[in-house]
């Protein structure tokens, strides 16, 4: 079962579309849960931290980057080997609604644009996503979204969404099996695949200097009619 507590968005205007509907690739999930195991072995293996904190720093492709520090930590760690997630997953069309969203700034503190697009949410309890190592995979993905919102939290203090972040560390804590971060929820490139190195003052310093990216996120998406960030997703 999927459970969008927020809304989700696709990375364009408009979901995809086939015959049967509109739907989510089966790559915005898989790529979720990846994130949070790229985030979660790499805080948990210093000798892997080591290897990808030496690419980082050697003056990598940009478009390459994500790729690569994923390459490195499933090359260990190949826990996402065989896990079933469907192609497509199909969105009930009375749970889609097109939507203005507000970009706001975690630097700035405010919401410096907005756009409409396409958003769901809801639940899809005909969904099962298998893998032999979930135990794993939970881990990670609670590990990652608490690091994540602790970030979002910090960023946030002493603004009007500081209740809401601290409203969803409760949910991720105590109420949600495996949560993730689905579809589009910030403009970031790297959205949090490299969250774990903005914590290291040589390597964010070196990537800002060198390649001008920065690694955290920059930005999060807000749908102010229902006052939600947005992409925040259970597995159950």
């Amino acid at each position: 079962m999927l459970i969008f507590w927020s809304a989700t968005a696709s990375e364009k205007e408009e979901f995809l579309e086939d015959e049967r509907g509109k739907f989510i690739p089966r790559n915005e999930i898989l790529e979720a849960i990846e994130s949070a195991v790229v985030f979660y072995y790499i805080k948990k293996d210093k000798e892997l931290e080591r290897i990808v904190r030496k690419y980082l720093m050697q003056k990598p492709k940009l478009k390459e980057i994500s790729k690569e520090v994923k390459k490195r930590v499933f090359d260990k760690y190949p826990i996402l080997d065989g896990i079933e997630i469907p192609e497509k997953i199909y969105l009930p069309k009375e749970n889609i609604n097109k939507e203005l969203i507000k970009v706001f700034d975690l630097e700035k503190k405010e919401f410096v644009k907005s756009f409409k697009t396409e958003t769901f949410k809801g639940v899809i309890e005909n969904i099962e996503i298998k893998s032999d190592n979930m135990e794993k995979i939970k881990n990670a993905c609670k590990a990652y979204s608490r690091a994540l919102l602790e970030y979002e939290h910090k960023a946030l203090k002493d603004t009007e969404f500081e209740d809401l972040v601290a409203e969803y560390q409760n949910q991720v804590a105590n109420e949600w099996e495996i949560p993730i971060r689905v579809g589009r929820w910030t403009n970031t490139p790297y959205k949090g695949d490299l969250l774990f190195f903005w914590r290291i003052k040589e390597v964010r310093e070196y990537l800002l200097k060198n390649l001008h990216i920065d690694i955290r996120p920059k930005d999060v998406l807000y749908l102010p009619r229902t006052n939600e960030f947005l992409g925040w997703t259970e597995i159950k």
